[in-house]
């Protein structure tokens, strides 16, 4: 009998919110800083790229030149052509934030847009480093800038720059402040601002939440691990129908996540003589290993409308329904009351001007 995958993923009642007083603050510092900063770096998770895509920086961060850098790709089976069919008209980088080279292609994109700057500016071009949580923002931050300065030095010497300058770490929260500047280079000259991950106020369905969970945005222990283990089953099942990403527990597909864990259990040796096994457990050790990407022979994709491969429009319509949605939100008015309604800090956008950065002299808060 040919196997049938799910069409359609059950409507648990899971809570859809995981905003917290340091997201609010962030957003609102995000929109004060604003006039100062030349560009942005918005950071998503390439294995689910919809879901950590966060509208409310577009409405904070007005008119900002922006390159999005979709990261994980080692972990992803994300196809860059669609990532191509969904940007058409703005630049976007398909990333592994740890890798070197990707650095350097991204500090070679950061120092185009530098030169394209009339006049340049006097104090470097300042960009802001933005995405949910645990998407790699601070490990983008250590990555780039080893290779900012590690090239601008001479052959066998060394640098106590080197050293990591952010905070990282597997879990959502590990940065909770927006950083002091930190500089990445000197020729071009380069700062960025690492800034904590900013949740959506609430996400639009319980698919979103468990893409997110599944991607490590909010902590596992927000949704029962059982649900997760069931929805990554759907959407594995999604993208092949043969059951490859679980074979080794599994000599046929299955729908039945309760049949699929008692199988890992039993191939990690985990069931009692009197039968008993744990599966809470195995549930957690199943999405774990494809959270933190331990199955390197194979690569996730947790979005459905990214398996689906859903066209330009369809995304595009699918931004401004999360818009229009989180206009209803009384997060979303108190942030855009904080800042005025262009987003900006109460002040009208605008490119900055030399007198803008003459005062920026007597800004602390460099971290060189």
């Amino acid at each position: 009998m040919t196997f049938v995958p799910r069409t359609s993923f059950p409507d648990y009642r899971l809570t859809l919110a995981s905003f917290k007083g340091h997201h609010q603050k962030a957003l609102t510092k995000f929109g004060h800083l604003a006039p100062q900063i030349d560009l942005i770096l918005e950071v998503r998770d390439s294995r689910a790229p919809v879901s950590t895509t966060n509208v409310l920086f577009d409405r904070v961060l007005a008119r900002k030149q922006k390159i999005i850098l979709y990261s994980k790709k080692d972990l992803s089976i994300m196809k860059p052509a669609l990532l191509r069919k969904w940007h058409q008209n703005e630049p976007f980088l398909f990333v592994d934030t740890r890798n070197p080279k990707d650095a350097r292609r991204i500090l070679d994109a950061v120092g185009a847009f530098y030169s394209q700057m009339k006049p340049p500016p006097p104090l470097g071009l300042r960009a802001m480093i933005i995405g949910m949580p645990n998407v790699g923002k601070s490990t983008l931050v250590n990555t780039l800038r080893s290779v900012g300065y590690s090239s601008q030095l001479p052959t066998g010497i060394s640098s106590k720059k080197n050293k990591k300058v952010a905070r990282t770490g597997g879990q959502p929260g590990v940065t909770r402040n927006t950083s002091e500047i930190i500089r990445l280079s000197r020729d071009p000259d380069l700062l960025v601002y690492d800034t904590p991950g900013v949740f959506l106020p609430t996400v639009k369905d319980p698919e979103t939440m468990l893409a997110l969970s599944l991607v490590g945005c909010i902590q596992e222990s927000f949704v029962d691990p059982v649900i997760q283990a069931d929805y990554l089953l759907y959407v594995l099942n999604l993208q092949s129908k043969n059951g490859e990403g679980y074979a080794e527990f599994m000599d046929r597909p299955t729908n039945d996540i309760h049949e699929l864990l008692h199988n890992i259990a039993k191939k990690k040796g985990r069931v009692s003589r009197d039968g008993s096994w744990d599966q809470l457990g195995m549930a957690q050790h199943w999405t774990n290993t494809w959270r933190q990407g331990k199955l390197r022979k194979f690569k996730g994709l947790f979005d459905v409308p990214a398996i689906l491969e859903v066209s330009s429009t369809e995304m595009k319509q699918t931004i401004e329904s999360e818009l229009e949605r989180l206009k209803d939100s009384g997060v979303h008015t108190r942030i855009i009351n904080s800042l005025g309604e262009d987003g900006t800090g109460n002040s009208k956008a605008r490119n900055r001007t030399a007198k803008d950065r003459e005062f920026d002299i007597r800004n602390q808060l460099f971290k060189l």
